[in-house]
């Protein structure tokens, strides 16, 4: 069974993960949505109905319902007339549960320093910034490095122990594999694993906050 966990997204962004994973299945196999709000899971079953899914949802707590859609015959052959097109205004809009909005982000780091116009003085403010991102309770789920900032995960990066700790704490760590090229660091990565211009602009593009210090 395929598993999507989309907590802290806001609506219709489950909806649109789940028919993007659900289609290539056959018949018979199901997919798992997570959501975190009742309307998420509403608008998840108006989904199946449209397209012929069959649908089951568990109430687990407030914050976490559990979705499963299950491929059936008249789904794909709904799915071979091309009888797929999604509109947004379909679907209700959904309010993220405060909990799941502090803890949905993710960091982008672009330079080696932070802020303009003394490089040296942002460099420390920068490592500053890493160290303090360690010490929080609730660390980014993502933090993606690109740029001038490859060089903070590659050898001889004074931020590397405390990206370390994100690490274990449970922060993915990832960095441009174009931006390591360019800059011939390829064999000097240190810390995560490395990261392509599709999967970044996917981040970006449906994580609830995006913090930028640079």
């Amino acid at each position: 069974m395929l598993s999507l966990d989309e907590r802290g997204k806001q609506c219709p962004i489950p909806i649109v993960e789940t028919k993007k994973a659900i289609e290539p299945l056959g018949v018979g196999e199901v997919i798992e949505t997570i959501v975190d709000n009742e309307i998420s899971a509403q608008n998840l079953k108006k989904f199946a109905d449209q397209r012929k899914y069959a649908y089951e949802m568990e109430k687990v707590s407030n914050t976490e319902y559990r979705v499963h859609m299950t491929v059936t015959e008249a789904a794909k052959e709904l799915l071979s007339k091309g009888k797929t097109s999604f509109d947004e205004n379909d679907y209700q809009a959904c309010d993220l549960p405060a909990a799941a909005v502090s803890k949905d982000y993710i960091v982008v780091i672009s330079s080696d320093h932070m802020g303009e116009p003394e490089e040296e003085l942002g460099r420390v403010l920068l490592k500053g910034f890493i160290y303090a991102l360690s010490k929080k309770d609730e660390v980014p789920k993502k933090i993606i490095f690109y740029n001038g900032g490859a060089k903070l995960t590659c050898e001889g990066s004074e931020s590397l122990e405390d990206l370390k700790e994100l690490e274990k704490s449970g922060a993915e760590i990832v960095t441009c594999g174009t931006c390591l090229k360019f800059q011939h660091l390829e064999d000097r990565l240190r810390i995560g694993g490395v990261t392509n211009m599709y999967e970044i602009t996917e981040a970006l593009t449906t994580a609830a906050r995006v913090v930028k210090p640079c």
